[in-house]
């Protein structure tokens, strides 16, 4: 009997439960590759990882929310995933998707032009996409299959906005599946009794660790690591 391929799937996650060969899934969320990666693997590990727990997310499904009721015609907070190996899986919510299109929404909030504040960070004219929103839709997009999406900043005074192409970039993807390759060894080393020194963090490496819970950890195990060396 030829049968679907999800039902397929299904039928062998049952027969490795009886047979005791079941794996639990685990998930890598997207947005939690394009910072630290070893806060990333730790939360994981200690099943402390949110995405939707922060101030930010929750302002961000609110205003989807209110799109979704007064623009319609795009299916919004859309579920996606991605097989990695072993039960892992990269998964997210992509914003929005419009046919061939992935759509993401970014509202910002802009501090003028003033002494020492990035030209991107003056107003709505001068903004521009960051690193993480890009390899984010750009995640989206390989999970999807897309090829083209567009990032939306939002001015949070008023809500003007501009609109920016992103074409598919296939490296930027595989780096990108490196990264929760990354992750996954570092959580394997931590289920071993290991602590993943050799794993750092991926951008603004002040702004990340200053508002990291697992900082005191780090800089004693990276302390002790300096003096071995």
């Amino acid at each position: 009997m030829n049968l679907p391929k999800e039902i397929e799937s299904f039928n062998e996650r049952i027969r490795n439960a009886i047979n005791g060969n079941h794996r639990p899934e685990r998930r890598i969320w997207v947005t939690s590759l394009s910072y630290c990666l070893r806060k990333t693997a730790l939360d994981i590990y200690l099943n402390a990882y949110s995405p939707s727990r922060n101030w930010e997310a929750r302002i961000g499904s609110a205003l989807h929310g209110w799109l979704a009721d007064v623009v319609g015609s795009a299916e919004f907070e859309v579920p996606v995933e991605y097989q990695i190996r072993d039960g892992w899986k990269l998964v997210g919510k992509a914003e929005a998707v419009k046919g061939p299109y992935v759509l993401e929404f970014k509202f910002k909030g802009f501090e003028g032009n003033g002494e020492g504040i990035p030209r991107k960070n003056y107003d709505l004219e001068h903004a521009e996409p960051s690193r993480e929103w890009v390899e984010q839709i750009n995640a989206y997009m390989g999970m999807l299959g897309k090829e083209k999406g567009y990032i939306y900043i939002f001015d949070r005074n008023g809500l003007d906005f501009r609109v920016f192409p992103v074409e598919f970039d296939e490296t930027l993807f595989r780096r990108f599946l490196r990264r929760a390759e990354r992750v996954i060894e570092a959580v394997e080393e931590l289920e071993s009794g290991k602590f993943p020194r050799w794993i750092s963090t991926v951008g603004r490496k002040d702004w990340v660790c200053n508002r990291c819970p697992y900082r005191p950890i780090c800089a004693e195990i990276d302390r002790e690591e300096l003096k071995v060396r």
